[in-house]
């Protein structure tokens, strides 16, 4: 009986071994930001093995460069920003929108003696100012949205200097050669603490829930292989419930996939909170930055950018979690977050 009882067992861990070596595998590129956080916490946690997909992380300099990958079929999933999808898209990529990863995280930075004079709660205080910014990035899209809410006509009410990294935009701050930058982190953090520059605002507070970094992939993949990327977005739900549930561990993770400061990592993750890790897709969000996209001239003509987002793929992950905890309060404030977003 004991020899028998062997012979199941070894036959059973040998399924398992061959199960876990035939998993459908996905090579995710992304950007080192700390709000990028839900695939470490994926990984580490072992989450994507759990949900039966093998996921491989690589980390680019750029939106451009990652997106280039991407198309060249070098990557299968990709997470560089909501400007850089949609101006691909637009010229003719098939790519399509499944989920997200960063909600805000733009901050506006000035040296300490303007602080003062840009503090406030209204948008009026840039009127007049020149600010500096990398052109369609994230800031540089929903800021301009911003002001637009706020009534300012930023085509004449403000000048923007354009550079071509954040780097340029933290050093033009520090020379004074623009009265405020636009960034993203860990850049402001970066600033703050290397050369003793301030945050005047976050964008944050002038557009809640505003879209940054979203998830895609290729519309043929995704529509052919709908429950491989479902089980890859229910392991990033999972590492989101984590993430909201462990902060120690999680910056701790996070550190050690980034290699930047514990307690900047801190700070930007839940002391400020400056920028959400969530796996929604946004899709309310994502049309409104393309209309942005539009008004600042970035793109003339219209496209059908809704046929690209896919907002079922995230809706059965999130299902499916449920299903398995159905009185997690996380998954079910996950739900009503869908239902208001997309």
């Amino acid at each position: 009986m004991k020899r028998i009882m062997a012979f199941v067992l070894s036959l059973t861990l040998l399924a398992g071994t061959a199960f876990g070596a035939n998993l459908p595998k996905l090579r995710v590129g992304y950007v080192p930001e700390p709000a990028h956080g839900l695939y470490f916490v994926a990984k580490e946690k072992g989450y994507f093995k759990e949900e039966g997909v093998d996921v491989d992380l690589f980390q680019f300099g750029s939106a451009a460069e990652g997106l280039a990958a991407l198309k060249a079929e070098k990557l299968d999933v990709g997470t560089f920003g909501t400007t850089a999808p949609l101006l691909f898209i637009s010229r003719g990529s098939e790519f399509t929108f499944i989920g997200g990863m960063m909600i805000g995280g733009q901050a506006i930075i000035t040296r300490p003696e303007r602080l003062a004079e840009l503090s406030g709660k209204n948008l009026k205080v840039y009127k007049g100012k020149k600010i500096g910014l990398v052109k369609l990035s994230t800031g540089d899209v929903i800021f301009k949205g911003a002001l637009k809410k706020a009534g300012i006509d930023y085509k004449k009410d403000i000048s923007f200097v354009e550079f071509g990294t954040v780097a340029a935009v933290v050093e033009a701050v520090k020379k004074g050669a623009v009265d405020a930058g636009l960034v993203y982190p860990p850049h402001f953090s970066l600033a703050e603490k290397n050369y003793g520059l301030k945050v005047a605002h976050y964008i944050e507070e002038f557009y809640p829930d505003y879209t940054c970094c979203r998830i895609v992939a290729h519309t043929k993949e995704v529509n052919a292989h709908p429950e491989t990327y479902r089980k890859f977005l229910a392991a990033l739900i999972k590492a989101y419930k984590f993430y909201k549930t462990n902060p120690d561990e999680t910056v701790k993770i996070y550190t050690r996939a980034l290699k930047i400061d514990e307690d900047i990592i801190r700070n930007e993750t839940y002391v400020k909170r400056v920028a959400e890790s969530n796996p929604d897709p946004l899709r309310k969000g994502i049309l409104d930055f393309w209309k942005h996209i539009q008004e600042a001239g970035y793109i003339t003509q219209d496209y059908p950018i809704d046929r690209h987002i896919n907002t079922d793929i995230y809706k059965q992950a999130l299902d499916s979690v449920i299903k398995r905890e159905p009185k997690d309060k996380i998954y079910q404030q996950m739900l009503t977050f869908y239902r208001k977003q997309n």
